[in-house]
């Protein structure tokens, strides 16, 4: 491991490259039966023309005509819906195509709607739907496949990126157990023991299914987050981990907690009922760089699925997220406020400003959480300003028209 460390040294320096590293994230597809329950636009066997009503054809439109490139493909769980095995089959092969059109392989974990928690099959243990899927699932690798099973985690090297592949669906073996997502602190104290010296890369996190943090909101409470969270936290930061990506909740989120960012990916193609009103279906794309641990920033760009219209931009007014937004910024939030409200000082006869305008003079923008970007937005309200994303989602600076 010593000498992977060095290679990778040696690797940097002749670069003279910063390390960096981009994730393509599909989450939640839950993949069904048409004469399941509706909970899904992804059904077996769809017709995929008109592309417009099918996630997957139309995400694979979107990537050509947004030239977008990525270094994996991530898939934080519930493939299928139900444990249906036709739905995981089906399900496993979108997320295969999908990293076939951009050139790359996908690493998934297991969510709680892929193993049979429920006992719908009581003459096999509950991951056997998952086991028996196919050669080279989850992994390619043997040794990865079985710690992952069996000690609830694998690490994943992504160029310049090392990911921990969390199982937290680990100990589900009953409807009760499945309540929630489960990691415990033995697992937690064992996998920081085995990892602490294999964590040599600069760009360090985590993929899972739940959730670490509490993530409640309007249409639901939390009673699913994982119960060892802040412990599991604690630890991945102790291992140089900045950044973790999750499923579950079907509402994007972007959290910065202790140095550590925390993406909740919302669905890929559940039916998201009365979410719907201020969420949508998503597919993002996470850049990172940095030069270690503790320099590392990133940007999460974001489209929404609309059934009959296909893929477009995200918007923070419309479907709750912004297409562009990110974490790790180094400049004080006064100082950004500043920053924005100098330039439109400056040229009093404009009305809007562009994002490369904004990227010049503060460049930390594109750094903002959503959460950060409302804090900013209060201070500039009072001098007639507001930090918006367009509607080809770039950022943009508007001087308020008031009566």
């Amino acid at each position: 491991m010593i000498l992977s460390c060095h290679l990778f040294l040696r690797f940097w320096v002749r670069t003279g490259s910063m390390p960096h590293a981009t994730f393509a994230v599909v989450s939640d597809l839950h993949c069904r039966l048409a004469t399941a329950p509706n909970d899904s636009f992804l059904k077996v066997g769809a017709p995929r023309i008109p592309s417009v009503r099918h996630p997957v054809e139309s995400l694979l439109e979107l990537v050509d005509n947004e030239h977008l490139t990525a270094d994996v493909l991530l898939a934080p769980g519930d493939l299928t819906n139900q444990a249906s095995r036709e739905g995981l089959e089906q399900g496993w092969n979108f997320i295969l195509e999908i990293a076939a059109k951009l050139g790359v392989r996908a690493i998934p974990v297991v969510g709680n709607h892929d193993i049979d928690s429920h006992r719908q099959d009581p003459d096999n243990p509950p991951t056997h739907m998952i086991r028996t899927l196919r050669r080279g699932f989850p992994f390619q690798n043997d040794a990865e496949i079985h710690s992952f099973f069996s000690e609830g985690y694998c690490l994943q090297q992504v160029g310049d990126a090392q990911l921990i592949a969390i199982n937290t669906v680990i100990d589900h073996t009953d409807a009760a157990s499945a309540k929630r997502g489960t990691f415990g602190v033995p697992r937690i104290e064992e996998m920081e023991r085995v990892l602490r010296d294999r964590m040599v890369s600069p760009l360090r996190g985590a993929l899972m299914h739940h959730h670490p943090i509490l993530h409640s909101g309007p249409f639901l409470r939390d009673t699913d987050v994982i119960a060892t969270g802040d412990a599991l936290l604690d630890s991945l930061r102790r291992l140089g981990c900045r950044f973790v990506i999750h499923g579950h909740k079907h509402i994007t989120r972007l959290s910065y907690v202790d140095r550590i960012a925390v993406l909740a990916c919302g669905s890929f193609s559940a039916m998201l009922h009365e979410y719907g009103t201020s969420v949508g279906n998503t597919f993002h794309l996470v850049s990172i760089k940095g030069d270690s641990p503790d320099d590392v920033r990133g940007t999460v760009r974001t489209w929404v699925f609309q059934y009959g219209f296909g893929w477009s931009r995200s918007n923070l007014r419309y479907k709750g997220f912004p297409y562009l937004c990110g974490f790790g910024r180094r400049t004080p939030l006064p100082e950004i406020t500043a920053a924005l409200r100098a330039i439109a000082d400056a040229h009093q006869t404009k009305s809007r400003f562009s994002q490369d305008e904004l990227l010049g003079t503060a460049p930390d923008v594109e750094f903002l959480t959503p959460a950060e970007r409302e804090d900013i937005n209060r201070e500039l309200k009072e001098v007639g300003l507001k930090l918006d994303d367009y509607d080809d989602g770039h950022l943009e600076l508007w001087r308020s028209y008031l009566p």
